[in-house]
């Protein structure tokens, strides 16, 4: 098995330190404001903080040397709309590979049928055509444009939102394995 997800674990500090020290613009906007290894400890437990508390399920894409390059992630879960929002990203030197796609796909087929989680959300730069078609390929359907929604750098950028209902058609595609171990 050479690429999989898993959850997060506190001894992947180091390697997501690593990741956000080599992090282009692109990834910047998605890592916590404190990309030193003390900020990836932080952002690690409070990320198993928030899984304790079932408002969020993340999962580390992992490759090669099972060494984490990329996360798909549902945060906001509200159970009683049953309803998520949904982000990923990957390391700039694991991009291309279909990774974030096949990543994406297997979360939301988790969420779907694990959690029974109904409506899943994500937004996504309009200048950002690689998000756009990983939400695509996961079967997202774009529902509307929100005009200058975020703020990077001075400069404000318009989002697409979409969203992925349970009922939807599953898209094709390869998925990667949710290992626990």
């Amino acid at each position: 098995m050479d690429e999989f997800l898993r959850r997060w674990r506190r001894d992947d500090a180091a390697a997501l330190a690593e990741i956000y020290a080599r992090a282009d613009a692109d990834l910047l906007s998605n890592i916590p404001d404190d990309p030193s290894l003390t900020g990836a400890q932080e952002w690690l437990e409070g990320t198993r903080t928030a899984e304790a508390g079932g408002s969020t399920v993340a999962l580390a894409i992992v490759a090669g040397d099972h060494t984490p390059v990329g996360n798909v992630m549902a945060t906001a879960i509200d159970g009683k709309h049953s309803t998520a929002w949904i982000s990923y990203w990957l390391a700039p030197d694991a991009r291309g590979q279909g990774l974030a796609a096949a990543g994406l796909r297997s979360l939301v087929d988790h969420l779907h049928d694990e959690l029974g989680i109904y409506r899943l959300e994500l937004g996504y730069r309009v200048n950002n055509p690689a998000s756009a078609a990983v939400a695509e390929s996961a079967g997202f359907i774009v529902e509307g444009r929100q005009r200058e929604r975020l703020l990077y750098d001075g400069a404000r950028y318009d989002t697409e939102e979409s969203a992925r209902l349970a009922g939807d058609p599953r898209p094709q595609g390869h998925r990667l394995p949710l290992v626990t171990f």
